[in-house]
């Protein structure tokens, strides 16, 4: 009896890892390598300055201090836990549409306590790389709810804003969730360190990634056979 017991969970054991390889193959060896992504975006560059925090220090979230955007971008799977992707961003920023800090350089020649700059048009371009818990290792590949965590660089034009230009480092959190193979919903929230403007900020967005190519049936890939 104990070495029937014993078999039976060496042969549970197997049959475990034998569905664990077969998931990080089928993963390895998808043909849905190209993605195309879009985006609505909802940015605040108020709650988190402390500058603004010194003069509105009962503000946070406050719909005067959100504004909007859009992006678009490519994704492209390396592995089942690496996606890299660039994207393009374009939309407006309130930086301190009520500055209290007359030496910031979004003041430009209008004294800050007059100036309401509601619509400082930004564009920007992402380089991003993201790590995704759904690599077969953490969760299966083809599940549908698939978190990921994402970093990298971004390089921001500002119209208004004296020297125009900034880089941010994102750091954000996602989710997708497939309703298709190839179609997903997205939502992402995005704290960007700002390096040189020095005007931290987040993003929250949501949106679509639609996956170009054909995943093929399982019995048409030899090698999820063996």
């Amino acid at each position: 009896m104990n070495k029937n017991t014993k078999m039976s969970a060496n042969n549970r054991f197997f049959l475990l890892l034998l569905l664990l390889g077969t998931g990080v193959l089928q993963a390895q060896t998808t043909e849905m390598r190209n993605s195309l992504v879009y985006k609505f975006l909802v940015t605040d560059y108020n709650t988190i300055d402390p500058t603004y925090r010194e003069g509105n220090p009962d503000r946070y979230l406050h719909p005067d201090d959100i504004n909007y955007g859009t992006e678009i971008g490519y994704l492209r799977y390396i592995n089942s836990s690496l996606n890299v992707g660039a994207t393009l961003r374009v939309g407006t920023i309130d930086s301190h549409h009520y500055l209290i800090d007359s030496t910031d350089a979004n003041c430009i020649a209008t004294p800050c306590n007059k100036r309401y700059f509601r619509n400082e048009l930004f564009g920007g371009l992402n380089l991003l790389a993201a790590y995704k818990f759904n690599n077969g290792y953490i969760l299966k590949e083809n599940f549908p709810i698939a978190p990921y965590i994402q970093t990298g660089l971004t390089v921001l034009y500002m119209n208004k804003r004296t020297g125009h230009f900034d880089l941010q480092i994102p750091m954000g959190l996602g989710l997708n969730i497939r309703l298709r193979p190839e179609f997903s919903l997205q939502a992402q929230f995005d704290y960007n360190q700002s390096l040189i403007t020095k005007k931290n900020n987040f993003i929250i967005s949501a949106g679509f990634i639609w996956t170009l190519g054909k995943v093929k049936p399982e019995s048409e890939n030899p090698e999820s056979e063996k």
